[in-house]
């Protein structure tokens, strides 16, 4: 048995904190449509089922157009099952608006149950705050997989689920792809998202697949439509606009132009360095799906440069640096100050 095992793809997410409004509306429907790229997949590698351990949607109301998209592509894919347990976002919604659940869409309740191919068993249960580990009740024989949606740090507690005949514990909620032990018979996996929506959510993302026959084989398969890129450029020692545009470029050249990429600018720089971080953001933009300049350097500073100086801008720098104000707020006060002196934009 051939089994995908996803989760995490909040469909329907609003995507509004970076993008434009047009660009929202064309991520919602990749990332929709990256549903159905999963399913071909399914079709072209022989995938019996699909597992979405929670969090299919992003929250519990869904849009008519969305639930009955995702209706028609399992209901038009009789050949492969879907097993589909609620997240802490989605709920029980989707199902709850079906008139007539199609037969390959396998749900489960706030209760362990279990549906059977041969010897394989899948159980699974809804996500809810306190979980009855006593219920779970599997068979050694079996090889068995548990679908669950929670933090194993918080929600779901991995030390009652040991000694339980684990051998796949398949779960959503973590946004990375992780796994790790159960005890000496179990393992348990995130497959993370499957299409990453912000930059908290960068690197690859995708799937796993399960090959299954006398024991389990997990591959983690990278599908994202886009990646996401967090990067960091070290602006130190920089002596204009065009050196750091030329840094990123550097930094960037290897990252396809269909991605998206937040650079973040890191380090220490001079007084007289002009940044134009509008400037740079905007010709990023023009290179990649979408780009974002985030500016974490620090001013580098010396009083004792400014001790004697008895020049409008000496005067101002000593009277910030004798302040109360905290050290971060200070750099971006004497930047800010010496812009407005030499009339620069702020």
């Amino acid at each position: 048995m051939r089994i995908i095992h996803t989760a995490d793809l909040h469909l329907d997410s609003p995507l509004g904190t970076n993008l434009s409004l047009l660009k929202q509306k064309e991520r919602k429907r990749e990332l929709l449509y990256n549903f159905e790229r999963l399913i071909n997949y399914a079709k072209e590698y022989s995938v019996n089922m699909i597992i979405i351990s929670g969090d299919m949607f992003d929250r519990a109301r869904i849009a008519i157009k969305t639930r009955e998209y995702i209706f028609n592509l399992i209901n038009e894919n009789p050949t492969i099952d879907f097993a589909l347990i609620s997240g802490n976002h989605d709920e029980d919604s989707f199902v709850d608006e079906m008139e007539i659940i199609p037969h390959n869409l396998k749900v489960f309740d706030k209760d362990f149950s279990t549906i059977k191919y041969n010897n394989i068993a899948i159980t699974g249960v809804n996500y809810c705050e306190n979980y009855k580990y006593n219920n779970l009740n599997l068979k050694p024989d079996d090889i068995n997989i548990v679908i669950m949606h929670g933090d194993i740090n918080d929600e779901i507690d991995l030390k009652k689920l040991k000694n339980k005949n684990i051998d796949y514990l398949a779960l959503g909620h973590i946004h990375k792809y992780s796994k790790g032990e159960i005890d000496d018979r179990g393992i348990y996996a995130y497959p993370g998202t499957l299409e990453g929506r912000g930059f908290d959510e960068s690197g690859d993302k995708g799937f796993i697949l399960l090959d299954i026959d006398s024991n389990i084989n997990m591959k983690f398969i990278p599908f994202a439509n886009r990646k996401l890129h967090d990067v960091n450029l070290n602006i130190t020692g920089l002596e204009n606009y065009q050196d750091i545009r030329r840094n990123a470029e550097l930094k960037l050249n290897d990252i396809p132009q269909d991605d998206m990429v937040r650079l973040r600018l890191q380090g220490y720089y001079n007084l007289d360095l002009i940044k134009q971080n509008e400037m740079l953001e905007e010709a990023l933009n023009e290179k990649f799906y979408f780009a974002k300049v985030s500016d974490e350097s620090k001013l580098k500073i010396n009083p004792k440069d400014y001790e004697n100086d008895i020049s409008l801008k000496g005067e101002f720098i000593r009277s910030v640096l004798n302040s109360d104000l905290p050290e971060n707020d200070k750099n971006m006060v004497i930047e800010y100050g010496i812009k407005a002196l030499l009339k620069e934009e702020i």
